[in-house]
C-alpha cells in the first residue's frame, strides 16, 4: 500500500475525553555509549517533543567518558521536567543489551529507540503516533531523516535507505530468505511495545551493533511496518559511529562498512530459532497454519532436517514433507506477487 495518509485523526477526536479514553503514553529509550559530545543535544531534542504524553528512559552502557555525568545532570534539570529516568548498566553489553534494559523499564504501549548521537525533531512522536493510529495497524513505523555531521551541520536532506518513493508505504510481512532493507535507521522508528516484548532475543552478543537489523526484520515479519515520507529526525554521520561511519559522497551507498554488519544468515537463523523456541507465545496469536507460514517465510529448505529433529511436536512429519510444502508456499507467493504487479500495470 502506498499513498496519502487518511485524514482521520483519533488523537484529536473530541469525543474520547467524554468517555474517559486517554491518548497513549510514549516512552523514548535513549541508549548511550561514549557520546559525550552529542548526548546533550539528543536529550534536549527528546525534551522538546510537542506531544505531551511522553517520558524517556536513558540507558548508559558503561561509558568511559563524561556521558554518565552529563546524563545525570540533564535528568535533574528543569528542561527534563521530571519525565526522564536514568539507568546505568553494570557491564557493557552492546546495543541489544541496552535496548532490552530500556524496553524492560518502559510502561507504555509505544516505544521509540534513539541512538544518543542522533536527534529527534519536535514533531517526531506526534507524527509517528498519528500514523500508527490513522493507518494500517503495524508493528512499527519508520520516517525519513536529515543527515548531519559531527558539527551538527546539515549534509543530507533525506535518508536514502527509506524506500517509500515520496509517499506512505505499507510494508507487508516479507520473506527473510534473502537480505533486504527498506527502512531508515533505529532513531527513525516507533514500535509497539507488545511486538518488541515478543521478539527480543535471549542472546545479545551477536547484536552488539546494528541490533535494529534483527528487531526490524522480526517485527516486520510478524506485524508489518509503515514508511513515513516526511522528515522527523536527523541521523548523525560523524565517522565514529558503531556502524554507519561512512562519509556521504553521493549515490545510494551503504552507510557503514558491511564487513562489520551482522551477516543476514546470523539474523535469519536467530529469528527462526526464536520463533520455534517461543512457539507457545507466538502461535496462539496467528493460529497453527499461519504460524507455519511464518516459519516458511524464514526457513531455508535445508533447515527442515534440523527443525524436524529438534521440534517434533511442531513438525511431526518427515523433512521431505515440509520441504515440499515450503516449495509450494513460495511458488504461490511468487505467483500472487506477479499477478499483483501485472494488475497494477493494467491500471
Amino acid at each position: 500500500m502506498t499513498g496519502p495518509l487518511r485524514s482521520y485523526a483519533p488523537l484529536e477526536d473530541l469525543r474520547l475525553p467524554g468517555v474517559d479514553i486517554k491518548n497513549p503514553i510514549v516512552t523514548v529509550v535513549v541508549t548511550s555509549y561514549n557520546y559525550e559530545r552529542y548526548i546533550g543535544q539528543c536529550l534536549h531534542s527528546v525534551a522538546r517533543q510537542t506531544y505531551p504524553h511522553m517520558n524517556c528512559v536513558v540507558v548508559d552502557d558503561c561509558s568511559t567518558d563524561d556521558s554518565r555525568a552529563m546524563i545525570e545532570a540533564f535528568v535533574a534539570s528543569k528542561a527534563a521536567g521530571g519525565r526522564f529516568k536514568f539507568i546505568a548498566r553494570e557491564r557493557n553489553g552492546g546495543q541489544m543489551a541496552a535496548f532490552k534494559t530500556g524496553i524492560g523499564a518502559a510502561e507504555s504501549p509505544f516505544i521509540v529507540l534513539v541512538d544518543s548521537d542522533d536527534v529527534l525533531l519536535e514533531d517526531f512522536i506526534a507524527a509517528h503516533l498519528a500514523t500508527h493510529l490513522s493507518c494500517h495497524t503495524v508493528a512499527f513505523t519508520s520516517s525519513n531523516q536529515f543527515q548531519i555531521d559531527n558539527n551538527s551541520e546539515l549534509i543530507g536532506g533525506n535518508h536514502h535507505d527509506l524506500q517509500c518513493q515520496g509517499s506512505y508505504r505499507h510494508v507487508y510481512q516479507t520473506a527473510l530468505q534473502h537480505p533486504f532493507w527498506l527502512w531508515a535507521t533505529t532513531s527513525s522508528m516507533m514500535f509497539r511495545k507488545s511486538i518488541l516484548e515478543l521478539v527480543l532475543p535471549d542472546e545479545e552478543e551477536p547484536f552488539r551493533i546494528c541490533a535494529d537489523n534483527y528487531l526490524v526484520h522480526f517485527c516486520n515479519l510478524l506485524g508489518g511496518s509503515l514508511l513515513i515520507p516526511t522528515v522527523h529526525g536527523a541521523y548523525r554521520r560523524h565517522g565514529l559511529n558503531g556502524f554507519g561511519a561512512n562519509p556521504v559522497i553521493g549515490g545510494h551507498l551503504p552507510v557503514g562498512d558491511m564487513s562489520k554488519h551482522p551477516k543476514h544468515e546470523v539474523v535469519r537463523s536467530a529469528i527462526l530459532n526464536h520463533l520455534l523456541r517461543r512457539r507457545e507465545q507466538i502461535e496462539p496469536l496467528f493460529g497453527p497454519n499461519e504460524f507455519l507460514s511464518i516459519v516458511m517465510r524464514v526457513a531455508l529448505p535445508e533447515d527442515y532436517v534440523r527443525i524436524v529433529y529438534e521440534y517434533p511436536q511442531i513438525f511431526p512429519k518427515s523433512p521431505g514433507h515440509y520441504r515440499r510444502k515450503h516449495r509450494i508456499y513460495h511458488y504461490k507467493r511468487r505467483w500472487w506477487k506477479w499477478k499483483g504487479q501485472h494488475l497494477n500495470k493494467k491500471k
